[in-house]
């Protein structure tokens, strides 16, 4: 066999194409679009992915920001949470009583309803001691929460801190509605006097001049007496509540009732002396007691008025400081609301 002969079966190897000799075929557009799309989203999930990884590294335990920290003790806190809430709602209904008997006594004063006044103040002073109790049995409770009572901040979910937050701010608005009803209950003591001196000088003063009519000077003179004292007492009343009320309508009316009761008084003793001849005197005497009564008030509007000033002096501002109290308590009571927590880590 001579060596330019092959093998059959080399010959055809060498004959079949191989893959360095075929051409190569370009991708389908859509392909690579494909794969792009492919890459970009698998970036984008390895991009947040990280990001989860560093803000997770980032947080501070304590910072409210990991519930799952602070899950077991807001399990403790909660239910102490929700007994407050009942507690607040209640307090919250004592507060009310506690308005509206401000109220009552207010229009009590105008009407110069003493015994209603004085029943009304009973009553409140008795809804603040009650106030006064629940809000310290609520503070007692509060103190013995566990991750509260230690005052670390960290202890429980910042939601948590928050609702309590609000509840001790709730609370020590009731603290000073003792004082703002003792100064609706000594505002009330004194507009009541007062009003009780006007009421009796006028009883006295009509009784001096009905005994005047009738020549009856000497006891006129007494009776007249009475009413002067009722107005002085009048005017020292008046004088304790200038710092806090406008008492000029008080002061004209006071003044005016003086210069009346102090003409009569001139007039009754000089027709005493002389009871059955007008002199000069008793005629001077008889035209100032006239100018005197043109400057009286016709009627008790002004004594109205009056009344209405000091009601509105500290008598409001009491009513007002209760009224605020319920806000911030019924704001208290909405934030804790919802008492309710994620589920466990």
């Amino acid at each position: 066999m001579s060596s330019s002969s092959s093998n059959p079966g080399e010959i055809a190897l060498a004959n079949v194409p191989t893959d360095a000799d075929e051409p190569t075929k370009p991708r389908s557009p859509i392909i690579r679009l494909a794969m792009a799309i492919g890459w970009v989203g698998a970036a984008i999930i390895l991009s947040l992915g990280s990001a989860g990884i560093v803000g997770g590294m980032s947080r501070s335990p304590g910072d409210g920001s990991r519930p799952e920290l602070t899950w077991a003790a807001d399990q403790a806190v909660l239910p102490g949470l929700a007994a407050a809430s009942t507690d607040l709602t209640r307090l919250s209904g004592e507060l009310d009583q506690l308005g509206q008997l401000g109220r009552d006594a207010i229009a009590a004063l105008i009407n110069r309803d003493s015994a209603g006044l004085d029943a009304t103040i009973s009553s409140g002073t008795s809804v603040v001691a009650t106030i006064s109790s629940d809000t310290a049995a609520i503070r007692l409770k509060l103190g013995a929460l566990s991750g509260i009572a230690t005052g670390d901040e960290t202890a429980i979910g910042a939601d948590l801190r928050q609702r309590y937050d609000a509840i001790i701010v709730a609370l020590a608005t009731t603290a000073d509605l003792r004082t703002s009803w003792v100064e609706l209950t000594s505002g009330s003591a004194i507009a009541s006097a007062l009003t009780k001196d006007l009421a009796d000088h006028d009883l006295y003063a009509g009784q001096a001049v009905r005994l005047g009519s009738s020549a009856d000077y000497a006891r006129a003179l007494a009776v007249l007496a009475t009413a002067q004292a009722a107005l002085a007492s009048a005017a020292k009343r008046r004088d304790a509540l200038a710092n806090t009320v406008d008492v000029t309508i008080l002061t004209e009316w006071i003044d005016r009732n003086g210069a009346f009761d102090t003409a009569t008084a001139v007039l009754y003793k000089l027709l005493e002396a002389s009871p059955h001849r007008v002199t000069p005197a008793i005629r001077r005497a008889f035209a100032n007691l006239s100018l005197a009564k043109q400057n009286l008030p016709p009627d008790t509007r002004a004594l109205v008025v009056i009344l209405d000033d000091l009601a509105r002096g500290g008598l409001n501002q009491a009513v007002i400081a209760i009224e605020d109290s319920k806000g911030i308590l019924a704001n208290a009571v909405a934030l804790i609301g919802g008492t309710s927590l994620p589920p466990g880590p």
